[in-house]
């Protein structure tokens, strides 16, 4: 019995991820893996995949990077990209508090990463340290292991949202706003409720926040 738990982490606008930029309005990235290169050159070697659109997928091209495409299968391409280590993307953020990234994907606003944890203590210092990596981080799911025995109920306090806040939650979800890849934008939302784009997101940030802090606290 391992005792860890499995966390599904949302970070919106990453500021150092250099795979995330790739994703546009008809294609995502659906998975990424990384390998550090040896000779002690300080270069890490990723490789990304993009789903979703039906013409071939334009990546972006620039100084720092040269991006290869490299196979395609079933509508997916598969790119291939190197760049410099330890520029403080989410990914090496969650590394370097000892957990690996399982799952990773990727679109216009925002990466999603699932990751196992040791303790409450570590996840709270890793969604702490990944504030400062992006304009807002949600946990979108946590379990904890099946085979661990556990007396420690989850419970969320639904009374701490106001009215409204709960009818954003409510309508967002409706329309799978939380599902990934979207199935309705921040706009999308806010036209639904009759309420500014900024009003949507306020709302959202700040009932997320109070149900965030509840569910860290309890466990």
């Amino acid at each position: 019995m391992s005792g860890r738990m499995l966390a599904e982490v949302e970070v919106f606008g990453p500021r150092s991820c250099q795979v995330q930029p790739h994703a546009d309005d008809e294609w995502s990235v659906s998975s990424v893996s990384r390998s550090v290169r040896s000779g002690g050159t300080n270069r890490v070697l990723e490789e990304f995949t993009l789903k979703g659109g039906h013409d071939s997928p334009r990546v972006l091209q620039s100084e720092r990077q040269t991006v290869d495409h490299i196979f395609a299968y079933d509508q997916r391409h598969v790119f291939q990209l190197s760049r410099a280590a330890e520029q403080g993307c989410v990914c090496e953020r969650i590394e370097a508090a000892g957990c690996v990234v399982q799952e990773f994907s990727a679109d216009t606003e925002s990466i999603v990463v699932t990751f196992l944890v040791e303790d409450m203590p570590t996840l709270r210092e890793i969604v702490a340290d990944l504030k400062s990596e992006g304009e807002t981080v949600k946990l979108r799911r946590l379990l904890e292991d099946a085979s661990s025995e556990t007396d420690r109920p989850v419970v969320l306090d639904r009374a701490k949202l106001t009215e409204r806040q709960r009818e954003v939650l409510g309508r967002a979800h409706e329309m799978g706003y939380f599902e990934h890849p979207r199935e309705a934008t921040a706009g999308d939302v806010a036209d639904a409720l009759d309420i500014s784009t900024s009003t949507f997101t306020e709302h959202l940030a700040a009932a997320q926040r109070k149900l965030l802090d509840d569910l860290l606290d309890t466990c």
